[in-house]
């Protein structure tokens, strides 16, 4: 009975001891010695090195510019980049300085490297329009940031093992440190400051979570390379890391809210929109938002919508949790319509006008005729430069494809009196296109035409 009573005391510290056990960071941790050397010879600047770094990011902005994740991800694979970062981090847990001189010095000279050869690719590409990949690296938030802080615990406690195992490369895919470089890169050459200072800030959050990461880790297991400094200095040092922390946090969280609002922001336009903007003889052929400016501007063709139904869509907008937008109406598809009133107006104003008059009021419809003509002229050659882009782009990725028709498809369904009119896209191959390569182009075009009710005809022939 009493050693009945005596394991059932010991209990807790059983199961304690054994989840200290498993979950020990020194049970395959490297010799120290093993570990420094490693570390300081992940930092080294040499030729192979920068060599691997140069491929690594011209891969990197390929994958980008045509819109290929598995072309990114394997540009992180062979990026070097996770050496100098896991260097600062080493060197400030152990207090020594001239090892973070360096590791800070090599990885300043990697990413103006880095950065050069993708602004040359840039600006050489043929191919300018800034695709998804891309887009994705300019608005950093707090998400990226615990993925850089978790991403770096599993970095330094991969490169403290005795064994190496596929730690390392797992962290450079998902931390992602070539891409911002690119996505900067682009902006740089395409001269858009936003992409330039959101890549280079995610590229930062990553580099500084990393680093810091690395600092909690090599703190936590105690090197013997550790070096004694005075409280005086280890108290600044500190406080140092903590404002930079502080201080890089600090944007990323209002970027998430921003981005979470945003996000709730297009929901509900786009719930607003597919059910209150239903007519019979109106159609709105496109809208855009706008979450800063509060706005909603939607294109209707067919019969113009008067003042009070108007009136009447615009209370419901709270209903959706849109209050205080304004709606903005561009009621088009009517102006030849409105150019013969115009005509009729002025002609009974011309017979009872003196001739003068007369005169400069037809300027002013010729000008009204002019003024149209030239709009459908321009929008029709910016759709026509528009699609000769994008065939430009299919063609480039999938040179089995001979072919690309664009049109208007006008959709009549049973037990519907209304006629949609949507985009349909035509694609004439040398041969049939497997299934996967067929949902990639739907889905690139209908993200790119920002209809996702594109029509999509394949064509083998």
């Amino acid at each position: 009975m009493d050693n009945i009573t005596s394991n059932a005391g010991n209990l807790p510290n059983r199961i304690k001891k054994a989840l200290i056990t498993r979950f020990s960071l020194r049970m395959d941790q490297a010799d120290d010695r093993e570990i420094d050397r490693n570390i300081r010879e992940g930092l080294e600047l040499n030729g192979t090195y920068l060599w691997t770094l140069m491929c690594a990011i011209l891969i990197a902005s390929i994958g980008l510019n045509i819109n290929s994740t598995a072309v990114i991800i394997g540009a992180m694979l062979i990026s070097p980049l996770m050496g100098p970062i896991m260097g600062i981090g080493y060197g400030v847990g152990i207090y020594d300085f001239r090892l973070i001189h360096k590791a800070l010095k090599n990885l300043a000279i990697a990413t103006v490297i880095s950065f050069i050869t993708s602004a040359l690719y840039f600006y050489i590409t043929p191919l300018n329009s800034a695709q998804s990949e891309l887009l994705a690296r300019t608005s950093p938030t707090i998400w990226d940031l615990l993925i850089a802080l978790f991403g770096g615990l599993a970095g330094i406690i991969g490169a403290t093992r005795k064994e190496k195992s596929n730690v390392i490369p797992g962290v450079a895919i998902a931390t992602a440190l070539m891409p911002p470089i690119c996505t900067a890169a682009y902006g740089f050459v395409h001269g858009n400051t936003g992409f330039v200072l959101g890549a280079f800030y995610l590229y930062l959050l990553n580099c500084i979570y990393i680093a810091v990461s690395s600092i909690l880790i090599v703190w936590f297991i105690h090197p013997v390379a550790r070096r004694e400094i005075n409280d005086k200095l280890r108290f600044r040092l500190r406080l140092f890391l903590f404002s930079t922390v502080f201080v890089s946090f600090v944007p990323s969280v209002f970027i998430a809210v921003n981005f979470v609002h945003n996000q709730v922001f297009d929901r509900n336009v786009s719930d607003f929109v597919s059910k209150e903007l239903v007519f019979s003889k109106t159609f709105p052929i496109d809208y855009k938002s706008s979450y800063k400016n509060k706005t909603i501007d939607v294109v209707l063709v067919g019969r113009q919508l008067d003042e009070n139904t108007i009136a009447e869509i615009e209370n419901t907008l709270p209903k959706y949790g849109l209050a205080g937008t304004r709606l903005i109406f561009k009621q088009v598809g009517m102006h030849q319509e409105d150019i013969n009133a115009i005509k009729t107006a002025l002609a009974k104003d011309i017979l009872a006008d003196n001739q003068k008059e007369a005169e400069k009021k037809e300027q002013i419809l010729q000008s009204l005729q002019a003024n149209a003509r030239s709009a459908e002229k321009k929008a029709r050659e910016e759709k026509e430069k528009t699609y000769m882009n994008m065939a430009r782009e299919i063609y480039i990725q999938y040179p089995e494809i001979n072919e690309v028709l664009f049109a208007d498809a006008y959709v009549s369904r049973q037990k519907d009196e209304n006629i949609d009119r949507i985009p349909a896209v035509v694609i004439i191959s040398k041969h049939t296109l497997k299934k996967d390569t067929r949902t990639k182009i739907m889905k690139w075009l209908r993200f790119r035409l920002e209809e996702d009710r594109t029509e999509m005809i394949f064509i083998n022939r």
